[in-house]
């Protein structure tokens, strides 16, 4: 039955290891694992950053495929923060990918567009060339601030797929890494 299991949270995982990042896979069915869970996902399982950094946990969502679509996965790094923002001031970034043809071009400029709480810092993410290059490289970037169950941020990736096989993995270098918590302690500082 393993050999059919979705094994994304654990190549996650071997892969933060190998960066020498401090982590461990959490247990199953924890309340973490609902946190940014819509109807139509599931979670894949938590993992628990154990380093003095913004980010604390990775949530792994799958959206299984069906006839019409493939399977799509999402990568929610979660960063508490403890001031509460109300509904009202949900900030919401989130990249757009410009390409030079429709569809099946490639990439040549990624646009932060935010809602009207997020102007500033998506400012700072539109001059910063690391953050630029993240997007360019790993997939979609969104950053939510959350206020019920969890009171921070989220910055989700949705990796793009380049190869038959490699749809859903995110696959780290330690520049990737850094630049993920530097996002994260760029919204920590906009509060």
């Amino acid at each position: 039955m393993d050999k059919f299991r979705d094994k994304t949270r654990d190549n996650l995982y071997n892969n933060l290891i190998n960066l020498g990042i401090d982590c461990k896979l959490a247990k199953r069915n924890i309340v973490e694992e609902k946190l940014f869970n819509s109807w139509y996902q599931r979670s894949l399982g938590i993992i628990e950053i154990n380093e003095n950094t913004p980010i604390k946990y990775i949530n792994i969502l799958k959206k299984d495929g069906g006839k019409d679509h493939p399977p799509r996965w999402w990568h929610y790094f979660a960063v508490p923060s403890e001031k509460i923002r109300s509904k009202k001031d949900l900030l919401d970034i989130q990249t757009t990918r410009k390409k030079n043809f429709p569809i099946f071009g490639k990439v040549k400029e990624i646009i932060w567009k935010p809602n009207s709480f997020g102007k500033s810092l998506a400012e700072i993410f539109t001059n910063d060339n690391e953050i630029n290059k993240l997007a360019f490289e790993i997939g979609d970037i969104r950053v939510q601030s959350l206020h019920d169950n969890f009171s921070g941020y989220a910055i989700e990736i949705e990796p793009k797929g380049r190869k038959i096989g490699s749809r859903g993995s995110l696959n780290l270098t330690i520049n990737h890494w850094n630049t993920i918590n530097k996002m994260a302690h760029l919204c920590l500082n906009s509060d």
